[in-house]
């Protein structure tokens, strides 16, 4: 497999006899011997294409110029989505098998597909490979096309692409080939705000021990025309059809006697099948009409995100994360070619919107007190990138199906984000199906009878329904555990708010920690590895060398995995910063409230926090960046009267010191960072109670930095809490630093930056603009 970025070489040999030795040692074998088990497999289910002509589809009744037709999608990709290699061609017309001919399994049966999404596009790849005919309607082409849209990168994991495997080798690989590997990484929960690990994940083991394949993020767009084009290759032309927007359903008898079922459409044409597979979404017109209008169910969650050009300083080892907070979370991931997606969930009322121009600047408001790994990635990204969507989901339901129509994917369970499962859950619900129709086909096929779609359809819910609703749940609960999550004691106790100063850990976080470390591997094994009992009927159970980890060695994963931070940090091979930063033309006072650590206080801290970005927003327009004009409006406010606002965020500019390229001390020999408000140290604090040699940074070793009060002034603050006076401290990254007050007019915080951001413009006595790394600075 092609990886998505380029290895660093890995010298160390995995000791033979151990996990990872006999895992390396593996690899080769099994892949050489699943490969051509898996060829065999896929050849004698695959049907080959037929060297007819392909023939205009017979079930489309009235046909309409808008409707029928080739419907190849054009590759064309947003620019702020990971980068994909084009796939290869679908063959010639004359190559296509769209008339099945003697591969046909049931000549004259076919399956009507609402919907060109995932789910529609895998049944139907499915289907047509095992010789049952298929007739796709979509609305608006540009679902595969991705025209006029950003659809961002979408997590398929293990579970779903062993589904694609069983499906169809090539279009998988296909797929994978396009993927960014996130599994062969430590991925897992943190603290929002102090950004310590909650719990960690190991997915890479979980799929690899099972022979399945590592989870990838791929750009959904890619992931759409990949399957699209499989589908084309063995059904032909027509067999996706854009314009046909399906309203309703009727089944009916034709002049046969024979019960079959049409797909109306928005224009009044018909399309008739002998079974109708409802893959239209949430919103599902086919749903409404078997299950009746029921209202889809608010998470109590609005959704930012957006795609930004910037690497963590940790990428080549964390793949994923969540930052849990109150009420409050948000997800990062890497999606390869140097890009991150990122999810902000904030817990508020469906409806809400923002002023153009001011996600950014609400983003901040909310989260901008939080771990720098969560706010540099929002001011990261360009305002005109961050989108916004409340989010919603459906109930489980006791039926999918009745008479001859059948729901799948979202339309039969919608399902929260949170585990990255809605897309997997649609692959291996289209699996199920495919398979379970082709066996009661196959069966009439040799028995001379009806196909039992009513016994189909029943076995179909009854293999799904308790995992899919199962799934449900905890996507759900994730939610709940965000809604209830609080990491000190006192946090949310009104007059006894002040207990949080302490930093005692609340119980409930310290429980529920445990349980998940506890349960996290069955769980996981469960998700990933739960539905390979039917995949592996289809496919064998195989490594692939492609999939193991590119910057550390698989031996290595206990120690990243039980490791607080520290050995993560010293690994990351990062330049380590201590910044402090403002807006551009105003006062670092502005800065402090925002990125104080949220303790006691944390009410007052916010508000100050919001009002410090109403003010960045309205920073007079001489100094920003050029904006178009258009982006400029003004808007009432609650008062009735008239504002003016600016788009996005206006700059940032920094002052500090890369502390692992301090200059050695005389004394010790050591990389040390002075500071103080002598003009000579190496970052010099304008706070009136620091003295001129008030604190060093030392760097102990590779990653490892204590934090030295000189005695001097009035005192240090680390994370809100003062040292003892000429007392040392061990810093981590993400630790705000504060000299001669607290609060502070000028705070200080460590960071780790990727080492390809390093910048000269960086200087201890001054502010700068940088616009590098984890000092970037995008309107």
């Amino acid at each position: 497999d092609t990886p998505a970025f380029e290895a660093k070489p890995v010298t160390r040999e995995a000791p033979k006899g151990t996990r990872a030795g006999l895992f390396q040692s593996q690899f080769t074998m099994q892949l050489s011997k699943s490969s051509a088990a898996c060829s065999k497999i896929q050849a004698e289910r695959s049907v080959l294409p037929h060297a007819s002509m392909p023939r205009a589809p017979r079930n489309v009744v009235q046909p309409n110029s808008d409707c029928v037709g080739s419907v190849l999608p054009r590759r064309v990709h947003s620019t702020r989505t990971c980068a994909v290699a084009a796939p290869p061609a679908p063959t010639t017309a004359a190559g296509m098998s769209s008339a099945l001919g003697s591969r046909e399994l049931l000549p004259g049966f076919s399956v009507v597909i609402a919907g060109a999404g995932i789910s529609g596009l895998t049944l139907a790849l499915s289907l047509l490979k095992r010789g049952v005919k298929v007739q796709i309607l979509e609305r608006d082409l540009t679902a595969i096309r991705g025209e006029g849209k950003i659809r961002g990168p979408i997590q398929i994991q293990s579970n779903a692409l062993a589904a694609l495997e069983a499906i169809d080798l090539e279009a998988a690989a296909e797929i994978m080939r396009h993927g960014c590997i996130t599994g062969d990484r430590i991925n897992g929960l943190c603290d929002g705000v102090s950004g310590d690990w909650y719990c960690k994940f190991d997915t890479f083991h979980v799929a690899v021990d099972r022979g399945l394949p590592v989870t990838r993020v791929i750009n959904r767009v890619a992931l759409q025309e990949v399957l699209a084009e499989a589908v084309l290759r063995y059904g032909g032309p027509d067999v996706i059809q854009g314009g046909c927007h399906v309203v309703s359903y009727d089944e009916f008898k034709d002049t046969m006697g024979q019960p079959r079922v049409a797909a109306v459409l928005e224009d009044g044409r018909r399309v008739e099948g002998d079974l109708l597979v409802g893959t239209d979404g949430i919103w599902s017109k086919i749903r409404k009409q078997l299950l009746g209008d029921t209202p889809a169910n608010y998470s109590n969650y609005t959704c930012y995100t957006g795609i930004s050009d910037y690497m963590p300083a940790d990428i080549d080892l964390v793949g994923y994360r969540v930052f849990l907070g109150s009420g409050q979370y948000f997800v990062s991931s890497d999606v390869g070619e140097g890009k991150m997606q990122w999810y902000a969930f904030h817990q508020e009322k469906a409806g809400g919107q923002d002023d153009p121009g001011q996600r950014k600047a609400r983003l901040l408001k909310l989260f901008g007190h939080w771990n720098y790994n969560v706010v540099d990635l929002i001011k990261a990204t360009p305002e005109t990138d961050v989108l916004r969507r409340d989010i919603y989901d459906r109930a489980p339901v006791a039926s999918w199906a009745q008479g001859r129509v059948v729901l799948m994917g979202d339309s039969a369970h919608a399902m929260q984000p949170n585990l990255g499962q809605g897309g997997c859950m649609a692959i291996e619900d289209a699996f199920q199906l495919a398979n379970d129709l082709v066996d009661v086909v196959g069966k009439a096929v040799k028995q001379g009878t009806r196909v039992d779609i009513k016994g189909c359809l029943k076995r179909y819910q009854s293999q799904r329904m308790m995992r899919v609703a199962t799934i449900h749940g905890m996507a759900g609960m994730a939610a709940l555990m965000a809604t209830t999550y609080k990491a000190y004691l006192g946090e949310g106790m009104g007059p006894l708010s002040w207990i949080a100063d302490l930093h005692i850990p609340h119980p409930g976080r310290v429980i529920g920690q445990q349980i998940l470390k506890l349960t996290m591997p069955a769980v996981l094994g469960w998700v990933l590895g739960g539905n390979t009992e039917h995949t592996d009927k289809a496919r064998i159970p195989h490594c692939k060398i492609g999939d193991k980890p590119r910057h550390f060695h698989e031996a290595d994963f206990p120690l990243l995995m039980a490791d607080s931070g520290a050995a993560m940090a010293e690994r990351a091979g990062a330049d380590w910063l201590l910044v402090a930063e403002r807006v551009v033309g105003g006062s670092s006072s502005h800065m402090a409230p925002a990125h104080a650590p949220v303790h006691a206080s944390h009410t007052p801290a916010l508000a100050m926090a919001g009002a410090q970005f109403a003010q960045a927003a309205s920073v007079s327009r001489s100094q920003q960046p050029a904006i178009a004009s258009h982006q400029q409006e003004s808007h009432s406010d609650n008062g009735g009267g008239s504002r003016q606002q600016h788009y996005g965020l206006p700059p940032f500019e920094y002052k500090g010191t890369y502390m692992n390229q301090a200059p050695p001390c005389k004394s010790s020999g050591k990389p040390t960072v002075t500071v103080g408000s002598c003009p000579s140290c190496h970052v010099v604090v304008a706070e009136g109670g620091a003295g001129q040699q008030h604190a060093q940074v030392v760097q102990e070793g590779p990653g490892r930095f204590v934090l030295q009060d000189l005695g001097a002034g009035s005192g240090t603050w680390v994370n809100g809490l003062r040292i003892e006076r000429g007392t040392q401290r061990a810093l981590s990254p993400g630790d705000v630093l504060e000299f001669g007050r607290h609060p502070a007019a000028e705070v200080f915080r460590v960071k780790l930056q990727h080492l390809s951001y390093g910048s000269p413009d960086v200087h201890g006595d001054r502010y700068q603009l940088v616009n590098e790394g984890a000092m970037m600075s995008v309107a």
